[in-house]
């Protein structure tokens, strides 16, 4: 996809990017993201939003933070999804794993037209 292509798409969805915009992003003068351009990118690319922050399985290794060593990929996006701990990763975060066992367990399904019931 282009970056006008991309572009288009963006403004599509209802939140317009420039095509100059995309580029400077593209070339990394533009370094730096608000959430919501992310969010807007990943779903004019049908991608998951994790996906463009995390690359995992096109870039072996990253940096989590902008002062870190790189480390793999995986693993970072383990800490920010809260499945790990820092450099080492010694299991999930203990607020994520409290807040998932005091929540009322949900379950989901669809019908045949592919609605949730």
């Amino acid at each position: 996809m282009s970056a006008e292509e991309l572009s288009r798409a963006c403004a599509e969805i209802g939140y317009p990017i420039p095509r100059n915009v995309i580029a400077n992003m593209e070339s990394g003068r533009r370094a730096q993201l608000p959430l919501v351009e992310v969010m807007v990118l990943a779903k004019a690319l049908d991608v998951s939003p994790i996906c463009l922050i995390y690359p995992v399985g096109f870039v072996d290794r990253m940096q989590a933070l902008p002062d870190d060593d790189p480390m793999d990929t995986f693993d970072a996006l383990r800490w920010f999804t809260g499945e790990g701990r820092g450099p080492g990763f010694d299991g999930p975060s203990w607020e994520l794993s409290e807040r998932r066992a005091a929540a009322p367990q949900k379950t989901w399904s669809m019908d045949a037209e592919g609605g949730f019931l």
